[in-house]
């Protein structure tokens, strides 16, 4: 081909194998012309691979530097968060009401991050707004996040220290986040609907077990400390006193406050009255009705409280004793067996000192049903008498349980088939990733609940 364009260019074409003949004067130009286009041709061509080149070139450049950009600006998300954290964990803990870092330098650009309270200061509110933006070579990506104190109420099932006996078993069904301090024991088929985690190096089943875990588990994780009792006894009580409801203490080892939410269906109050020992005898107070519109979200009691309702609105009910759950507690805004309805604002936590008990009632004989975020800091959650009487049916929790020690529900057999008490239906309610019951027990860490990057402003 390169021969042939030659010798065209110079006046001769090719006229069989290997033989040439000058090409006559209208040939002679025609033939130019179509050299002349060709050449034009691979001109244009070569100019186009040269421009997508650069083009490209710019592109994969510019990708590049927005990529940078990004993870600038989740670097200012997370020197916020971090900033928050130790604000939070400071003594006393301090929550800013704003804050910035400008122009803070990083790699090959440079981040703003600027963060404002949302809907108040303060332990039971500790939600930021931030915007992050980060900068490379005047390429920014910018992010959009809300910042919220991270609660024990993420977990749905957590405990500090296990028992033995206290057995994850077939058919118990967890579906939110299950942690322990030390070991996790399992008997049978258990189903774990989200990640298990355990700071002990395995978990412990028996060889016929066949656990399903969902979204995988992980062994030596580091330890979360639990909150000190003492501590948060005297905090609560504090609270209590300043716009919540405080019941104070009575006489007698058997003296407890029973309280009843919307007794005699009038939603949106809390009912209670006390049992304690005058002289010789232990007697009732009257009932007194409280309107929750008029607390601060909680109610705290020096003694042991006995607990049954429906709840319309968001509290917390703290004992320094232990908790007896009646009968169901369930939200006015749910669906008995299925939870909170779509759109609930209803939110209950319920924290003890020492341990919260499903009572051997005959109410709870057949199934029992609690919605709560529920703590117990001495010992457990667990079932009244869990080794005596038949199976009592389902516990059925939407909610979250904290627990210093892993507590006993039921009693079960080889295999993992129970023999006394209730199979666990946890379920964790999903509102308690980003928000918790006023007053709830922090991990002291912030949590990133919401998140999106948005096109920056011109």
């Amino acid at each position: 081909m390169k021969d042939l364009l030659i010798a065209a260019f110079l006046g001769f074409r090719q006229d069989g194998p290997g033989r040439l003949r000058r090409i006559g004067r209208g040939e002679r130009g025609a033939s130019l012309i179509a050299v002349m286009a060709f050449m034009t041709a691979v001109l244009l061509i070569g100019c186009a691979l040269f421009i997508l080149g650069t083009a490209e070139h710019d592109l994969v450049t510019y990708q590049a530097e927005e990529a940078k950009a990004f993870y600038l600006a989740e670097a200012g998300l997370q020197r916020t968060k971090a900033y928050l954290t130790a604000k939070m964990n400071r003594t006393p803990p301090q929550y800013p009401v704003s804050g910035s870092f400008t122009a803070e330098a990083l790699g090959d650009g440079e981040y703003t991050s600027t963060f404002t309270s949302v809907g108040g200061v303060g332990p039971s509110f500790a939600k930021y707004a931030v915007v992050s933006i980060g900068e490379v070579n005047g390429v920014k990506s910018e992010i959009h996040a809300t910042i919220s104190k991270e609660t024990f109420a993420k977990y749905l099932w957590f405990a500090d220290h296990s028992r033995f006996l206290s057995w994850f078993t077939t058919n118990d069904n967890l579906d939110g986040l299950v942690h322990c301090n030390r070991w996790i024991y399992i008997n049978g088929d258990p189903w774990f609907g989200d990640k298990v985690t355990t700071c002990a190096p395995r978990i412990l089943m028996f060889p016929w077990s066949r656990p399903t875990f969902e979204k995988g588990y992980e062994v030596s994780v580091d330890r979360i400390p639990v909150p000190n009792r003492n501590k948060l006894r005297a905090a609560l009580r504090s609270a209590a006193q300043s716009g919540g409801l405080l019941l104070g203490n009575l006489n007698g080892s058997k003296a407890r406050y029973e309280i009843i939410l919307a007794r005699n269906g009038a939603n949106g109050f809390l009912s209670y009255r006390s049992y304690g020992r005058q002289g010789h005898h232990y007697v009732y107070s009257g009932w007194s009705d409280v309107n929750l519109a008029t607390l601060n979200g909680l109610v705290w009691a020096e003694e042991m409280i006995w607990l049954e309702g429906t709840l319309d609105g968001r509290l917390t009910i703290g004992s320094a004793g232990n908790i007896f759950i009646r009968d169901d507690v369930l939200y006015l805004d749910s669906t008995p067996g299925s939870g909170p309805d779509p759109g609930c604002d209803d939110m209950l936590g319920l924290i003890a000192r020492e341990n919260i008990v499903v009572a051997k009632t005959t109410a709870n004989n057949n199934d029992c049903e609690i919605h709560a975020a529920m703590m117990a800091l001495r010992n457990s959650f667990g079932a009244e008498a869990p080794f005596s009487g038949g199976p009592r049916g389902d516990l059925i929790v939407y909610g979250s349980i904290t627990q210093s020690h892993s507590g006993l529900v039921s009693i079960s057999w080889f295999g993992g088939h129970f023999m006394h008490g209730y199979s666990r239906q946890y379920h964790h309610d999903t509102r308690m990733g980003n928000e918790a019951p006023p007053f709830y027990p922090e991990t002291g860490c912030y949590l990133i609940s919401r998140w999106n990057e948005v096109l920056p402003s011109a």
